[in-house]
């Protein structure tokens, strides 16, 4: 029986215990009290940003395309190497081309007998014709055949001299001067007309391309100020495309685009290739009102903040000006020194007793 007593004074102790502390919170609420953090409206700079990545790039870039169909013979250039205009990249094995010209050699040949052919035919139909041996229709027909037999051959002369003049050479060379970027091909490789050979690039000149959503676009401006984060190094807004692209987001969702050029002066250390992340800046002020952002909340399609006064918490409209990162502008509601509440919750409301942390 002495156990089954200390059990339930000990029960009635905890729930008394339980009891002191829930009334203990109640009085706590009904004081109204409300713990808040505060921080002051302080003069400082403020930016208005536009986050994105961009690519690094280079601004003139060549091509060598294949001009005939062969096989590569020899390569002299490797991904990284600085060439000059002129210089030898590679040499082919033009035989593939040759028996191109061969091909359509014979072809022609065939062409041009028909030709003869036809233009006889033309010739003994008019002789018929001014004799009333013939139409005139079965004459004309005649004529247009071999006219038009003239105007294929002629054609097939073209491409011939064409392919000719590509395989006149069997060296491959630089267009212009500068560094080796790409490498589409190895010895031995067989290549059609128009396939990529090489690239070559001018490493002096690079910017950085960033693809904004059309709506960030609207805000950036010829001449802007861009940081690049982790790095010292700056840059400005140089090129806008004036066309929107749409394209894909990794969601697969259909985005709205514009392409910009942002120009770096330092472009010491920079990878063709290369993503960097940028900030760059739509509008700033050396000198504003500054507040931070999670203390401003929108209600009716108007801004408020809460200010802490004689103890009570206040809701004041505010005109915000600038909307930085962590800072928001205050055009107007506010003075330099205000108290206001810091991620104000459901319980802040005007004219509860406030209590700051």
């Amino acid at each position: 029986m002495k156990r089954k007593g200390s059990r339930l004074k000990a029960a009635i102790i905890i729930v008394c215990a339980i009891g002191a502390v829930c009334a203990g919170a109640y009085a706590y609420n009904i004081s109204g009290i409300v713990d808040v953090a505060v921080e002051a409206a302080a003069i400082g700079p403020i930016a208005e940003v536009v986050d994105e990545a961009g690519t690094v790039t280079a601004a003139k870039a060549s091509m060598v395309a294949a001009k005939n169909n062969y096989d590569i013979a020899s390569v002299f250039c490797d991904v990284g190497d600085q060439v000059e205009a002129g210089a030898l990249l590679m040499l082919t094995d033009v035989s593939a081309g040759e028996a191109d010209v061969m091909s359509l050699q014979a072809q022609a040949n065939g062409l041009t007998a028909q030709l003869e052919q036809a233009r006889r035919n033309a010739e003994q139909l008019k002789a018929l014709y001014d004799n009333g041996a013939v139409s005139l229709n079965e004459y004309e027909t005649a004529e247009t055949a071999a006219k038009g037999l003239e105007s294929q051959l002629q054609s097939l002369r073209h491409t011939i001299r064409s392919v000719q003049d590509n395989i006149q050479t069997n060296r491959v060379e630089s267009p212009v001067a500068g560094t080796v970027t790409e490498l589409f091909v190895s010895e031995g490789d067989t290549v059609i007309m128009g396939s990529p050979l090489v690239e070559i690039s001018d490493l002096s000149d690079m910017y950085i391309n960033v693809s904004l959503i059309a709506g960030d676009a609207e805000k950036v401006r010829i001449g802007g100020r861009v940081i690049i984060e982790d790095s010292e190094k700056a840059g400005e807004v140089r090129k806008i495309s004036p066309k929107v692209v749409e394209t894909m987001s990794e969601l697969g969702l259909a985005q709205k685009r514009v392409d910009v050029e942002i120009a770096v002066d330092d472009q010491s250390g920079f990878i063709l290739g290369s993503d960097k992340d940028l900030k760059i800046v739509v509008e700033e002020k050396a000198s504003a009102l500054l507040v931070p952002r999670r203390a401003v909340f929108a209600a009716n399609e108007k801004d408020y903040v809460y200010l802490v006064t004689e103890g009570k918490a206040e809701q004041r409209e505010v005109s915000v000006g600038i909307k930085g990162e962590e800072m928001y502008e205050i055009m107007s509601g506010l003075q330099e020194g205000d108290a206001v509440i810091v991620s104000p919750d459901d319980s802040v409301v005007d004219g509860v007793r406030v209590k700051i942390q």
